[in-house]
């Protein structure tokens, strides 16, 4: 890992199964929380290195800090990254997806990796 930063974690209730490193949205219930589907508005990334049942807690980096995500594709720092229909991380290719990281370094699929987490934002032509 070439550069991170402290993360700002908050703890959630899993709504269903939720896997590590990946990005997750707001959960019908307050304080709840479930997996992205493709392209979704996250509200930040799970960081447990184990599966959540639904019922069981865990913390999710949220915007403004760093976190660790697994990556769907090849990833280069710098590319705005989405969330696949499974939560993990692949880059923004076109307008109108909704980004909510930023890769701080490269990564293969499969990898886990840094990112820093932004507020969920639509992508421009320019973004791309």
């Amino acid at each position: 890992m070439a550069t991170s930063s402290k993360p700002r974690l908050k703890t959630f209730q899993a709504e269903g199964v939720i896997r590590p490193y990946r990005f997750v949205k707001w959960g019908a219930a307050a304080g709840g929380m479930l997996e992205c589907d493709a392209n979704e508005k996250a509200l930040g990334i799970y960081q447990g290195d184990d599966t959540l049942a639904s019922g069981e807690f865990g913390e999710v980096a949220l915007a403004g800090g760093g976190a660790l995500v697994e990556a769907s594709e090849t990833i280069t720092a710098g590319q705005l990254l989405t969330p696949t229909a499974d939560g993990v991380a692949e880059v923004v290719d076109a307008a109108n997806e909704f980004y909510g990281a930023v890769a701080f370094e490269g990564a293969a699929s499969g990898d886990i990796f840094y990112c820093e987490v932004v507020a969920p934002t639509e992508s421009v032509s320019s973004d791309v």
